[in-house]
């Protein structure tokens, strides 16, 4: 048995087929000039708020001068020539006597002028049984220094004393010294008998 097949069903297949194949090569050409054809600011990272790279709890621990610090940070951001800190927990142990801590929400290390600076700082400083808090509304420390500074004021207090300052800088060796106005009060120690 044989089938004939009409030349005209041949011929429209034929054309129904190119249809289906001009319309593909059609769509792939277009969204192909659409994406070459967005504009370079469309693709940059700071355009679209992006960090060049972004790590989340970190942690890292670096021995300076028998000090052994340990630092957490909740998120570490890159953007450019800066590095954002969100939620960072520092500790530093020299032995059993002597610690410190420090903790801020946020903070910013520029990396060309190797300066960090802290957002809302709170910390201590234990020396045995003696403890000291400290709070300021920001920190800020360069590489190589040996102090911090707090611009916009700190405030230091113990059991016995409390100390207040417009603009503190306090070396690591824990020198205080402050610019434009400070107060101290020191409560002595009741009589007993």
């Amino acid at each position: 048995m044989r089938f004939f097949v009409a030349p005209y069903r041949n011929a429209e297949m034929r054309r129904i087929g190119l249809v289906v194949f001009l319309t593909a090569v059609f769509s792939i050409g277009w969204f192909a000039v659409r994406d070459v054809s967005l504009e370079l600011d469309h693709l940059t990272v700071q355009k679209a708020n992006l960090p060049d790279m972004s790590l989340e709890k970190v942690e890292f621990q670096r021995d300076v001068d028998g000090v052994e610090w340990t630092a957490r940070v909740e998120r570490i951001e890159r953007r450019g020539s800066e590095i954002r800190l969100l939620s960072l927990d520092i500790s530093g142990i020299e032995d059993e006597e002597r610690r410190w801590t420090l903790y801020a929400p946020s903070g910013v290390f520029l990396e060309d002028r190797r300066k960090a600076v802290l957002s809302d700082v709170r910390g201590s400083v234990a020396n045995g049984e003696t403890i000291a808090f400290f709070a300021a509304p920001s920190a800020e420390w360069s590489e190589g220094d040996t102090d911090v500074v707090f611009a916009e004021g700190a405030s230091f207090r113990r059991s016995d004393l409390f100390f207040e300052g417009n603009s503190v800088r306090v070396s690591f060796s824990g020198v205080f010294s402050a610019e434009k106005g400070a107060s101290f009060t020191w409560l002595l120690p009741e009589k007993t008998e």
